[in-house]
């Protein structure tokens, strides 16, 4: 067995999210003598604007590699970039983490059984620094590997997205198969279609208790503790 996790929202839950958190930290360091914060802040929400356009269209809009340099254009002054710590930074500015503690648990259980899991997640962000917070929690060691849309420039459902979690995931472990593979994710759209596109087994981690209408996700939980039922 391989097991796929989503990343936000499953592994870690936001407790809050805003943007202008970590936009007006980076408004302070960079741009304090060359706009406003509420002119920032305006120019960011147009840049959301540009995100949703580019997520109806399946593609991601990379923070640091695309929007980022965008401040500079509009305001002046040498385009910014960002480590991944300080990208990490940002992110966890933006939201106030916290692993769920369910999910904690059955990724520990299956790290005692040896069954392999890696990270699959639409986000702007890095990979590099997704795996960062994780680490800051103290999840990232449990992970073979994570791939991040910021990378890879398409979102979930993309079939080739999740066909590059699903090469890399069997090239580690020769003795599993496709079907061996299971992928947990909370919102059905990306999740659950995109792993049934990419014949692999969904477990949708269904909190708002919402119905199949489609059919297509394998185990249906509303809790982490029903998670078992995929590695009894």
């Amino acid at each position: 067995m391989i097991i796929l996790f989503d990343y936000f929202e499953t592994l870690l839950n936001s407790r809050s999210i805003d943007f202008n958190r970590g936009l007006k930290v980076f408004w302070e360091n960079n741009y304090r003598d060359k706009c406003t914060f509420e002119d920032m802040k305006t120019y960011g929400e147009e840049l959301f604007q540009v995100l949703l356009s580019k997520h109806a269209e399946g593609i991601e809009f990379p923070f640091v590699k695309e929007e980022l340099p965008l401040y500079a254009d509009k305001f002046g002054g040498d385009k910014i970039s960002m480590s991944v710590e300080e990208e990490a930074d940002f992110l966890m500015l933006c939201n106030d983490f916290e692993p769920d503690p369910g999910i904690e648990d059955f990724v520990k259980v299956c790290s005692e059984k040896n069954i392999p899991m890696y990270v699959l997640s639409n986000s702007g962000f890095r990979g590099e620094a997704l795996m960062d917070i994780l680490n800051r929690f103290g999840m990232g060691k449990f992970f073979n590997a994570l791939w991040s849309s910021a990378d890879y420039g398409k979102i979930k459902p993309c079939k080739e997205f999740f066909e590059l979690a699903v090469r890399k995931a069997l090239e580690d472990n020769p003795s599993e198969r496709r079907e061996d593979i299971v992928f947990i994710g909370d919102i059905y759209e990306t999740d659950v279609i995109g792993a049934c596109n990419a014949g692999i087994k969904s477990a949708w981690f269904n909190k708002k208790n919402e119905i199949d209408d489609k059919g297509l996700a394998t185990y249906i939980c509303t809790s982490p503790d029903q998670l078992s039922v995929i590695i009894r």
